[in-house]
């Protein structure tokens, strides 16, 4: 259950069981539709079912549960074809990239202990007590999506690239070394891979190891930008050269 009081969203994540059932009074979710937005029966909202369908809900009635009936959408969204290696962060800051990178659409985060970083913030109540995938719910919920990425530690960089897509355009931010700003990809990649550093940036021996692996590295100008800053500008610059961009379609048409 989803204990946090939930900000305006385009979407409410559900599952099946609920899809049918319903969602109990006491849950955020209908609290929030009730009360905050102030739905009643016949009123429409948006909701979908994690990695799978999104639909039409129509409110039945709201009391003893949450009720309603939903008119699916035919086609599932696609995932955007680009994955996320980035240093592990502050909890903060972590926070920010999981909800930026959900609501953008990225298909995969992998979190990588850099020789940089702090190990220690895996210690965090964000990670050890899962408030990590709120945000990633959130952030999905935002974008009216249900697609939600998937997340993964790792205590290296090299295991984390094990996990990569192995035919990607791969690209990694670096405002020291890159001689080059983030331009048209190289080959006819149809899928990218982004690695961004840690607060403190990345090590020489990390910068052998992504180079080893194919990456290119890449600068966006010659500002130092915050970590959550680099991932999505980083993100939309690769998307964009990817083609991967599709137009808004509505839920149900």
């Amino acid at each position: 259950m989803r204990f946090i009081t939930l900000p305006s969203v385009n979407l409410v994540l559900i599952n099946k069981e609920e899809s049918t059932h319903g969602i109990p009074l006491e849950d955020p979710r209908t609290i929030h539709l009730t009360q905050t937005v102030g739905l009643q029966p016949g009123k429409t909202f948006y909701v979908g079912i994690k990695n799978e369908f999104r639909g039409l809900a129509t409110i039945q009635k709201i009391s003893p549960r949450l009720i309603f009936a939903v008119q699916w959408e035919k086609e599932k969204q696609a995932r955007l074809p680009l994955e996320l290696l980035v240093g592990l962060p502050r909890p903060q800051t972590a926070k920010k990239i999981l909800y930026d990178a959900a609501s953008l659409g990225l298909s995969k985060i992998i979190f990588f202990v850099s020789e940089k970083g702090d190990p220690g913030y895996l210690s965090s109540s964000l990670w050890k007590n899962n408030e990590w995938e709120d945000f990633l719910l959130r952030g999905t919920e935002q974008a009216c999506s249900c697609l939600v990425p998937e997340v993964i530690h790792v205590s290296s960089i090299e295991e984390g690239i094990k996990l990569l897509h192995p035919q990607a355009w791969r690209v990694s931010l670096d405002p020291y070394t890159a001689k080059e700003s983030l331009k048209t990809k190289m080959g006819s990649f149809s899928f990218g891979t982004l690695a961004i550093g840690p607060e403190r940036g990345w090590s020489d021996d990390e910068r052998s190891v992504l180079k080893t692996n194919g990456f290119s590295f890449y600068h966006l100008g010659a500002r130092i930008l915050r970590v959550e800053t680099a991932c999505i500008a980083g993100s939309v610059l690769m998307l964009s050269e990817l083609n991967a961009w599709q137009p808004h379609r509505g839920l149900i048409e």
